[in-house]
């Protein structure tokens, strides 16, 4: 698995691809920037998303997708920019990605494209395989 990322980094990483900042942005929570602003809140519907699939919903069934370094406890929404998400930093990034295009009304196909192949990848590496050999079929 990658290495973790804080609600900061994913938000600058995603505004500086899309273009909407020009230099890394330096808060998240609370910014005045209506596009910074609409990246971060959208982190919740990529939480939720995810929470429903494996490997994310076995890993973090209890809804939980963050974790607060200061209070060392996890929680279900970040409350300061120093937040680490428990999800793929690039998942996060993709899945901000199409979700803002999307809701600005722009194409955001391949950034869909982008989340749906990096989840599938990461919910293939711990999925089990069945031998088909071995298998008695169809029980009757």
């Amino acid at each position: 698995m990658a290495r973790l990322a804080t609600i900061l980094q994913i938000v600058s990483d995603v505004s500086l691809e899309l273009g909407t900042t020009q230099i890394p942005v330096v808060q998240a929570l609370g910014s005045a920037d209506q596009d910074i602003a609409q990246i971060t809140a959208l982190m919740g519907n990529v939480a939720d998303e995810l929470l429903l699939d494996p490997p994310y919903r076995d890993a973090l069934g209890d809804g939980n997708w963050i974790y607060d370094p200061g209070l060392l406890i996890r929680k279900d929404r970040p409350t300061q920019d120093t937040d680490i998400v428990l999800f793929d930093p690039r998942l996060s990034i993709s899945g901000l990605k199409y979700r803002f295009l999307k809701a600005k009304g722009l194409e955001y196909g391949e950034e869909q494209r982008d989340f749906i192949a990096r989840l599938n990848k990461l919910a293939g590496r711990n999925a089990p395989v069945i031998d088909l050999n071995t298998d008695d079929g169809r029980v009757q």
